[in-house]
């Protein structure tokens, strides 16, 4: 059923991470940005070592021959995007962070389009800027206009920065998809990304000297991140982008906003108003339009007489 509809799996990942906005919001006023990503990740490690451990050392000669390629997603997707969040979310309100993010899908876009040379790329434009008017309702309460008045700080070019990390990841994933286990290879790349962040995260502690206080709500938000945002969730993505490709996957990531919405309603005491349900519509309307039109040019592609020598003529 997943090799046909992959968008369970995307839905089940961007409710997610959906989640993790809200309890990273939380956390990382109790915990620096830097030693929070740390121990997310080190949870995650612990967690995939006795389960795929001895099948990611078989395959170390692989991930050796394309060390690139696994430092270059360690970097973007594990160590950079989720960092990146956690201090920007310091500096910049939630408006700012979100609308941010909501531009992911357009950076996944060109970036296929230049890296891949994917001729889709601009077809799926319209449903992610139909997609994207939906966020920016939810975001802005239904005053689009508010969104003009947003102010641009550091905390703002922090996001920039993760969803570029973001993009890159999404696209790496796709040049990789299929070469190794899914599972072992998340392991690979998160133990990697914990060699970059341990030392840094340790400078940030002999730094800050922050006064962490190990409650029990902190211990179950950072199994929350550790487990379900950085196992399942990633797990759930990268064979997403494995099945339909990234460009028919970054539309999903406007769902984030929409169940970040409805956590902050649960659990915070938000209500939930009209500007919400109208916000989902254009998300959900957008997401369909993209990958209409992916599906359509995927059709076009596919029944293309071929030229003497296999290749299809264009």
């Amino acid at each position: 059923m997943l090799k046909r509809s992959p968008y369970v799996l995307l839905l089940l990942a961007t409710c997610i991470w959906g989640g993790n906005f809200v309890a990273g919001k939380a956390l990382v006023h109790l915990i620096p940005p830097i030693t929070l990503a740390a121990c997310r990740w080190s949870i995650a490690f612990l967690c995939l070592l006795p389960f795929f451990g001895k099948t990611a050392w078989r395959l170390r000669q692989d991930y050796l021959l394309h060390w690139k390629m696994v430092l270059f997603l360690s970097i973007t997707g594990v160590a950079g995007f989720n960092t990146f969040t956690y201090v920007a979310v310091q500096y910049t309100g939630s408006i700012n962070a979100s609308l941010m993010n909501s531009a992911t899908p357009i950076f996944v876009v060109l970036i296929t389009w230049i890296v891949m040379r994917e001729g889709l790329a601009w077809r799926a434009l319209p449903g992610i800027l139909v997609s994207m008017i939906g966020v920016g309702w939810i975001i802005s309460g239904g005053d689009m206009a508010a969104l003009l008045r947003l102010s641009v700080n550091k905390g703002d070019l922090y996001m920039l920065i993760a969803i570029l990390c973001w993009a890159l990841y999404s696209v790496g994933m796709k040049r990789v998809a299929g070469r190794f286990p899914a599972s072992p290879f998340l392991l690979v790349q998160v133990a990697v990304a914990l060699l970059l962040l341990l030392p840094i995260s340790a400078i940030e502690w002999a730094m800050k000297s922050p006064d962490v206080r190990w409650s029990p709500s902190l211990m179950s938000g950072l199994l929350y991140v550790g487990i379900f945002a950085s196992i399942v969730a990633f797990l759930s993505w990268n064979k997403a982008i494995e099945l339909a490709g990234p460009q028919r996957c970054a539309g999903f990531l406007n769902f984030i906003p929409l169940f970040s919405a409805i956590f902050a309603t649960a659990f915070t005491g938000e209500s939930l108003r009209l500007y919400h349900l109208l916000g989902a519509f254009g998300i959900v309307l957008g997401v369909y339009m993209t990958n209409a039109a992916m599906k359509k040019r995927t059709r076009q592609i596919n029944a293309q007489p071929s030229e003497p020598g296999g290749v299809s003529s264009k």
